[in-house]
Parts: C-alpha cells; sequence; structure tokens
C-alpha cells in the first residue's frame, strides 16, 4: 500500500519512520499518544511500517482523543495511576491502546479522564464534546400584509457509511467494549470508521458506523471482501488476477493460514 503523499489535519505535522523505530516510541519522543498516532494514520501498521514511510504527528488537541493527557511521573506504574483516578486498569487501558502497562516511562504521555484527581499534569477543562451543531432557525422577514410563515427547519443529513457498514445507534448504558463485541470488530476497525465517537464519552442515541462483522482494520481505498467456503489465498488471487503476495501485503495483519471461510480482507 501507497503512504507517500499523504495529507495531514490542520496542526498535525509530518514525519518519516526510521528504522527501529515503534509506535510507543515515536509517541514518547514527541509528546504525544498511540491511540493519536492510530487515529490520524488510521490507515498504517505500525508493527510493519517500513523506514521511509511518512506519517502524520498529531499535534497537541489530538493527543487524546477521549480525556485529557496525564505526563508519567518518577514512580508512576499503570495501577497507580488507575488507582488515583478510582478507575479500574482495564477502563485506563481502554483509553490507551497500544500502550505496554508492564513499561511506561517517566515522561510517556497518557490519556486520563476528563474529571481526575490523578497527580502531576493539574486540572484542565474539559472542552466540550463534539454534537450536531445547534443550527439557528433562519427568520422570514415580515411584511405588511404578508401572511406569517412557519419557521425554516435545517435538519443535518450524516454523511453516508462506507459500502458493506451498516447505520447503527449506541443504546443507554453502551460502553465502547460493548459495540467492539457486538459487531465482533478490532478498536482499529470502529476508531477509523468513527473517529468523532468517543470511547470514554458514549452517549445513547449517538449515530455510528458498525464495520462488517469481523473486520480487523478499515480498508482505505480498497474493498472489503469476505471469504467465501472452498476459498483459499491460492484461489483468491487467481480470481482476482493479482498474486498471494500483493493480498498478504495489502492485509498487513493477516497470516497466511487466516485466509479462510469468514475472514474479511481488503482487495483491489
Amino acid at each position: 500500500m501507497e503512504f507517500q503523499g499523504r495529507i495531514c489535519p490542520r496542526g498535525a505535522s509530518y514525519y518519516t519512520w526510521q528504522a527501529g523505530d515503534t509506535a510507543q516510541s515515536v509517541a514518547q519522543a514527541n509528546g504525544t499518544t498511540v491511540q493519536a498516532l492510530q487515529v490520524l494514520n488510521p490507515d498504517v501498521n505500525f508493527a510493519t511500517l517500513p523506514a521511509g514511510t511518512e506519517i502524520c504527528l498529531p499535534s497537541q488537541s489530538y493527543t487524546c482523543i477521549s480525556g485529557r493527557p496525564y505526563t508519567v511521573q518518577a514512580g508512576d506504574t499503570f495501577t497507580s495511576i488507575a488507582d488515583s483516578l478510582g478507575i479500574t486498569t482495564y477502563e485506563l487501558a481502554e483509553r490507551n491502546p497500544g500502550v505496554a502497562q508492564d513499561s511506561i516511562v517517566v515522561g510517556q504521555v497518557l490519556c486520563i479522564p476528563f474529571a481526575s484527581s490523578g497527580n502531576g499534569s493539574g486540572s484542565v477543562d474539559q472542552p466540550a464534546e463534539p454534537d450536531t451543531p445547534n443550527l439557528p432557525t433562519p427568520s422570514v422577514p415580515s411584511r405588511p400584509g404578508m401572511p406569517s410563515t412557519p419557521p425554516i427547519v435545517i435538519i443535518p443529513t450524516q454523511p453516508a457509511c462506507p459500502a458493506g457498514y451498516t447505520r447503527s445507534t449506541v443504546a443507554a448504558g453502551d460502553t465502547y467494549a460493548d459495540l467492539l463485541i457486538r459487531h465482533n470488530v478490532s478498536y482499529r476497525a470502529m476508531r477509523a470508521a468513527n473517529p468523532r465517537l468517543s470511547p470514554g464519552f458514549l452517549v445513547a442515541g449517538a449515530s455510528y458506523c458498525a464495520p462488517p462483522h469481523g473486520t480487523r482494520e478499515t480498508c482505505t481505498g480498497l474493498q472489503p471482501y469476505t471469504i467465501l467456503a472452498g476459498e483459499t489465498l491460492d484461489t483468491l488471487a487467481a480470481d482476482l488476477r493479482t498474486t498471494k503476495g500483493r493480498l498478504l501485503a495489502l492485509n498487513p495483519n493477516l497470516l497466511p493460514s487466516d485466509f479462510t471461510q469468514g475472514t474479511i480482507i481488503c482487495i483491489p
């Protein structure tokens, strides 16, 4: 997959991946989080990213998708930070995907809840969560003798979901993990398809695009395909008039043995 020439969001910067880099080392060196790197680069598999590839480097506003940034202090552990916030390590890990809990270091940036009593980073005002904008109702000028007209109501439209995805709604009491389990999709696939759906602050009634059942990652610029009974890596390559190597490159998270019935893959 070609990554060169990517366009980064306003405020973000560019970074050229170096040999030996990991998502965690790059995040730590640039004062951001693994979560933010994944959100700004949803088509990138950092585990197999070749040196020389250009990625988007988050600005401070992108550091934490849900919650606020916290800089690890001397003596901190993943468990002690969670305890000081009154949350479980699972809840803290949910806000920090890709972070190795047993190897956090001083200076590393983590995401913690807004309403927090954690030490080290001080209180930070909670920014407003993104929501449907309150659109003003246009008024119609009145003229003498002109009958009054009802106000014009503008109903904002929602962007269509990608092909194969389903429009769904958050139910009361749902957690982000509930959505992943309900649709049997990976965290990365759900976040890539719904960047404005905050994992730590789900609102009942919020609409989102559910990836196809079993999706591990979003097929950016490609088509998702569910392998049928009897199909294999060999037969798929022949049917699609491509090579086995090309299919494996388009699906860097899959093993050759994963190409079995029911697995969703990305195809040209």
